[in-house]
């Protein structure tokens, strides 16, 4: 009897709660609007009020009978206040008004309209999410799946804050997130697309500033020219600079964009600059041979365009590589500006921004080496033996007897007593030149001093070893560094100044080699032979034909190292291989229209030999015979010796131009 009883009254005060809490049978939210519909005689919502704000929302309701509907205006203002806590007020199923703290239930808050774009940025901070309803019920904070709290910025308790703009201090991430509302509304959102807006590079890495690149590689796909790069190359990543191992050894444009968060970048242009790093310099009168080191400085794209501009003036017949770029600068006028002068280099369009600067008749010696006892120094701008001062240790060296090649580029000197580690330097019409550590007590001379191309044993002289290395052999070590290991011929018991047989192996051209004894090195350099031509005559058909032995260098032939090379006025033309007929005992080629006005060389291994004393079986009216200075073999005749003359006639058929100055630049060139 007493639970039934106890029954009873449950029910009855259930049924008589049940009169006061509204069950919404649908509701519909807009931006203009919040609309709940209700059954006939049910309870319902007159009004809510949103403590936080203070804001009453009330409801104008409809009964038709059928049911009840309920709608609440809305507009920007009245939904700024929409936020917080929420108490009612309920017209019971009796029509009587009950404003009691009876809460709306979460799953009939209306759902948040979103307004524009929401996308954070990766790195996080400060970030407005705009609509309706977007706090309906939230005090202070946001959750961002599974349970990450993004709080609002901004008190909701002040009047001034804004429901519909909602300011939030978003700590950042990456990739697809979910914002999840009270009423069990789920938000999906992206951050902002990543933005490329700066690149630089290293000779390792590449190095990309920009934004929203996210802080993990897990999220990131880099793309270097549609290839992606491997997860293992990226070096590190943040939001706003990511950077990865990647060396471009050509002048190149790349593109470059990344896929953060399955969200696609700009898709940016980097140029891989050319990087001129050093220069030499030329003599201003003269013009010469522009070398330019550096990096990048040649394109893998064929047939490229390399253009290369000193100051104003174009440097012409330009050949490039990756390190290195040579051409030809003309000689400049004496009003011309000569100093300071920027290199500009344009590779397919690409152009350096590095100041590398130009100026001429600068004398600089880059290297030196000691062959036949003499020391001959390499570098730029060596000026003349009238011009040019050598000092040693401070100290005129006023007796020397210098030869300076045409181009400036070599200076020799027999010294009158051996230098022993000193400092050497040049003063050219007036310029000092650097300061070089030179140390030529320890040197070599050869015998012959021209091996023969076949391979040859020679005979090297030693001088001035220390008694420390009289036990120990020396060794030859090539330009390939390969090594050649000397043997004691034992013609003296003195071993201060000594003889060693070497094998010189077969080769072709100049050498330039070291040789060591213990921890004694010296740099030298030597010729192979040339060969020998005996005579040349041309027939009616001007076809020349010339004699002599060349049976040891027929390989070279084959291997394409030697040439017939005309003077064109100031140019230099190869015959065409196929044109030259090469044998053991003689070689022939024809004088062709365009080569009408010729000085004739047979080139070997880019060293020249004069074709001379060519007999004609009928002399052209236009021939004329021309004197030049012959190429010789020995090393020391190979520099152009300012201070004497040495001609040798040599025949040339048609119209003749003489090109003496031409000649020795390009017999220069080749030393």
């Amino acid at each position: 009897m007493k639970i039934l009883f106890l029954f009873f009254i449950f029910y009855f005060i259930s049924k008589s709660f049940g009169n006061y809490i509204p069950v919404p049978k649908d509701f519909k939210c807009s931006k203009e609007s919040l609309i709940y519909t209700y059954g006939s005689g049910d309870a319902y919502f007159s009004k809510w009020s949103f403590t936080d704000s203070h804001y009453d929302l009330p409801f104008d309701c409809l009964n038709d009978n059928r049911s009840v509907t309920c709608t609440a205006e809305m507009n920007g203002e009245n939904a700024k206040m929409l936020h917080g806590s929420i108490s009612t007020c309920v017209i019971d199923s009796n029509g009587a008004l009950v404003c009691e703290s009876i809460s709306l239930s979460k799953k009939y808050y209306p759902n948040p309209i979103i307004e524009g774009e929401f996308k954070p940025l990766t790195k996080g901070g400060q970030t407005s999410l705009k609509g309706y309803y977007l706090a309906f019920g939230i005090s202070s904070f946001f959750t961002i799946l599974p349970d990450t709290e993004v709080e609002f910025q901004g008190s909701t308790f002040k009047k001034s804050f804004d429901a519909t703009n909602i300011l939030l201090d978003y700590q950042g991430g990456c990739g697809p997130k979910t914002l999840q509302w009270p009423n069990g509304f789920n938000f999906t959102f992206n951050h902002s697309n990543p933005i490329i807006n700066n690149a630089s590079s290293d000779n390792r890495s590449l190095i990309v500033t920009g934004s929203n690149f996210c802080n993990s590689s897990d999220y990131v796909n880099i793309f270097i020219d549609s290839i992606q790069i491997d997860k293992l190359n990226i070096i590190s990543i943040d939001h706003e600079l990511f950077e990865v191992k990647y060396n471009q050894q050509y002048c190149k444009s790349i593109v470059l964009n990344i896929v953060s968060g399955d969200l696609d970048s700009n898709k940016f242009q980097f140029d891989y600059k050319p990087l001129p790093l050093k220069i030499n310099s030329i003599p201003k009168s003269k013009g010469g041979s522009i070398i330019i080191t550096g990096e990048r400085l040649s394109s893998q794209i064929n047939n490229s365009l390399v253009i290369v501009n000193i100051g104003q003036n174009e440097c012409k017949q330009v050949i490039s590589s990756k390190n290195e770029i040579t051409c030809n600068l003309d000689s400049i006028t004496n009003g011309s500006i000569s100093n300071n002068l920027q290199v500009n280099i344009s590779i397919n369009g690409i152009v350096n921004d590095n100041n590398l600067l130009f100026s001429f008749d600068v004398p600089f010696i880059s290297d030196f080496i000691l062959p036949q006892g003499e020391v001959k120094l390499i570098g730029d701008c060596f000026g003349t033996f009238q011009s040019t001062q050598v000092y040693i240790d401070d100290i005129l060296q006023s007796n020397l007897t210098i030869s300076i090649n045409d181009k400036q580029t070599t200076l020799s000197f027999t010294p009158l007593n051996q230098i022993k580690k000193s400092k050497l330097y040049l003063i050219v019409n007036g310029t000092k030149s650097n300061v070089v550590d030179i140390d030529s007590s320890f040197y070599v001379k050869s015998i012959p001093s021209s091996p023969s191309v076949i391979g040859q044993i020679v005979n090297y002289t030693l001088y001035n070893i220390n008694p420390s290395n009289y036990n120990s052999l020396p060794t030859i070590i090539l330009k390939d560094n390969s090594t050649i290991k000397g043997i004691d011929i034992k013609d003296s018991f003195e071993y201060s100044t000594h003889s060693y047989s070497f094998q010189i192996p077969k080769g072709c051209g100049r050498n330039e080699i070291s040789i060591s004894i213990g921890n004694q090195t010296s740099r030298t350099e030597f010729y192979y032979e040339q060969p020998i031509i005996r005579s040349c005559s041309t027939n009616d058909n001007q076809l020349i034909n010339c004699l002599g032995n060349f049976t040891n260098y027929l390989n070279y032939y084959e291997d394409d190292q030697i040439k017939i090379i005309f003077l064109n006025s100031s140019k230099y033309n190869f015959l065409e291989s196929n044109l030259l007929d090469f044998k053991f005992d003689s070689f022939s080629f024809q004088l062709n229209k365009q080569f009408t006005s010729n000085q004739i060389y047979l080139n070997v291994c880019n060293q020249l030999l004069p074709i001379t004393n060519i007999e004609f079986t009928q002399t052209p009216q236009a021939t004329k015979i021309n004197t030049i200075e012959p190429i010789l073999n020995d090393s020391s005749k190979h520099e152009n010796n300012q201070n004497k003359t040495n001609n040798e006639s040599i025949g040339s058929i048609g119209e003749v131009v003489s090109e003496k100055d031409q000649i020795q630049k390009y017999c220069a060139s080749l030393i």
